[in-house]
């Protein structure tokens, strides 16, 4: 399989059978599922019972409800594809979305990162909620992660063997794992994204990211964005004061 689609699920996941339906329907068919379960779950892997087997790669964490960040660490080491998708559990892809991707990193072989616009729906409703659009020049959204992260995760697509060099997720970076993995990117590899609504991002009222303990985070961030700073050749002390305004949105979110 050339593509691993890396999926970390808490138990009793109550969208996953909707999400891995997505994935199923994908144009592009070649790909594995590292579906990570965050404590051994039977009705999680019931959810994944419908692909073929040897499709389905179940890893289990050490302990239950270790969350996002240690699940996809220890799934990034059980992914054989040479490239690397993630989505959420309770997202969903279009079905076009894994064919754009890669033909993207087949046409450019300096891009490490790729990402898509999103668009946000209701779960109870379906009513749309409106899009989910970040800069798709490299550089202009380079110039974004200094500030704040505007990729949405599920729409994400790497260069493995990059995103291992790099050292992959950070199980310290808790609820900022992904932000922490793109900054990272930045100068190392050409990080963009395509201008297409690829994903459809669920809205409901249990997003692990919505949680606190962003306050920790802060040095780990402020230093991977110093970094990236660094090495784009941008001011540091400029990144640093927009790191600052990044703590205060998370503050004035009482994400603190």
């Amino acid at each position: 399989m050339r593509l691993s689609v890396l999926v970390p699920c808490a138990p009793q996941a109550a969208y996953l059978a909707e999400t891995l339906r997505s994935l199923e329907k994908q144009t592009y068919q070649d790909w594995e599922l590292v579906l990570v379960l965050d404590g051994e779950c039977e009705r999680n892997r019931e959810a994944a019972a419908f692909l073929p087997a040897d499709r389905v790669r179940f890893v289990t964490t050490p302990k239950p409800r270790s969350g996002p960040a240690v699940a996809r660490e220890l799934g990034l080491a059980h992914c054989a594809g040479e490239l690397l998708a993630l989505c959420d559990a309770d997202d969903l892809c279009e079905p076009e979305r894994f064919e754009r991707q890669v033909a993207e990193f087949d046409r450019r072989p300096e891009l490490g990162l790729l990402g898509t616009w999103a668009r946000r729906f209701e779960s109870e409703t379906g009513e749309d909620r409106g899009p989910l659009h970040c800069p798709t020049d490299p550089d202009e959204l380079a110039r974004r992660l200094l500030l704040f992260n505007p990729l949405t995760t599920s729409t994400m697509m790497m260069r493995t063997e990059a995103a291992r060099r790099l050292g992959g997720f950070d199980e310290a970076a808790v609820r900022v794992e992904d932000y922490d993995l793109w900054l990272r990117f930045l100068g190392v590899a050409q990080v963009a994204a395509l201008p297409e609504e690829l994903v459809r991002y669920r809205l409901h009222g249990n997003h692990y990211s919505t949680g606190r303990v962003i306050g920790p985070q802060s040095a780990l961030i402020r230093r991977a964005k110093t970094a990236a700073a660094r090495r784009l050749g941008v001011s540091v002390p400029a990144t640093l004061a927009r790191h600052g305004a990044w703590v205060g949105v998370q503050l004035a979110k009482r994400r603190w």
